[in-house]
């Protein structure tokens, strides 16, 4: 009798073991087989995801991008401006020169009555390092500005220098931004609607270009997504007419960077070449280092 029931009870844990393998066979063969009969699921996901409208500041909003035909071909594009000058940006006050305004992971220099000078002057590789530009102007704060071709080095979007065009706006109809600062010293972003000879007709002696407007005269503009949480550049001025110059650490963030700036009275601020073009000297001290070293064509540079 216990022999009968111990042959009954390995019968039954043979059977449970020949019922695990059916049972993981098929599982296997199923996974195996499942791309055959969901070939276009990954992709889908992916395709759904990159085209979602881009968030507002304004919650659960959605802004459409601004659609209007650039002003291009109003002027002559000029083939070298020669050497870059100087434009004072006289402010309404006398404080210190540069002033370290930082908070949370943003990076803040406030100017106060400095000589700007742009160095890029025409649309040939000018790339240099900030090391290059620290040695030959020791006494400034020194800033990566206008976005650039990786490839070629050539300057992108609206670009003045000396009161002469170099680039003009680009022939789209999605709007472009610009900081222009004036032969008085005035600062204005103006946006692709506007002419580039009516720009340097009404003064504009440099521009600085490469994203969307943050603040436009005295005014936060409704976040259109391209401050994000990478590295970001900014220059700005205020209603004194100081300059700032604006750097945001990785994972820093919309919210944060318009939380630090909130306070400081700003008139424009535009958004400038980011990534690891990212970088800024001050009196020959290295405040924010490229992540990779990296030449670019066109800084700002403020004594």
């Amino acid at each position: 009798m216990e022999r009968h029931n111990r042959r009954k009870r390995r019968g039954s844990w043979i059977f449970i073991l020949v019922l695990l393998i059916i049972l993981l066979l098929i599982g296997g063969g199923a996974y195996a087989l499942r791309d055959l009969f969901l070939p276009q699921r990954e992709e889908a996901t992916t395709s759904l995801s990159s085209n979602q409208p881009t968030k507002t500041s304004e919650e659960n909003g959605y802004v459409p991008e601004e659609k209007a035909p650039a002003a291009t071909g109003s002027m002559e594009v000029t083939e070298d401006t020669g050497e870059a000058g100087w434009v004072k940006v006289p402010s309404s006050e006398k404080l210190d020169k540069f002033t370290d305004l930082s908070v949370n992971n943003i990076t803040i220099y406030r100017i106060n009555n400095p000589e700007v000078l742009k160095t890029v002057t025409n649309l040939s590789d000018q790339r240099v390092t900030m090391d290059e530009l620290v040695a030959k102007y020791p006494n400034s704060l020194i800033m990566n500005a206008s976005g650039f071709n990786m490839e070629t080095g050539v300057i992108a979007g609206f670009q003045i220098n000396n009161g002469e065009l170099i680039r003009d706006w680009r022939s789209t109809d999605s709007l472009q931004y610009a900081f222009v600062i004036n032969k008085d010293g005035s600062c204005k972003i103006y946006d692709s609607r506007t002419p580039a000879s009516e720009i340097i007709a009404n003064g504009g002696q440099q521009s600085y270009d490469f994203g969307s407007a943050v603040i436009r005269d005295g005014l936060v503009q409704p976040s259109d997504g391209s401050v994000d949480w990478k590295i970001h550049t900014f220059i700005a001025n205020d209603k004194k007419n100081n300059l700032y110059a604006i750097l945001s650490d990785t994972n820093a963030g919309y919210g944060n960077i318009m939380n630090a700036v909130s306070n400081l009275g700003l008139e424009n601020m535009l958004l400038l070449d980011g990534g690891g073009s990212s970088q800024l000297s001050v009196n020959g001290q290295v405040i924010v280092a490229s992540q990779d070293s990296r030449p670019v064509p066109d800084y700002i540079v403020m004594k």
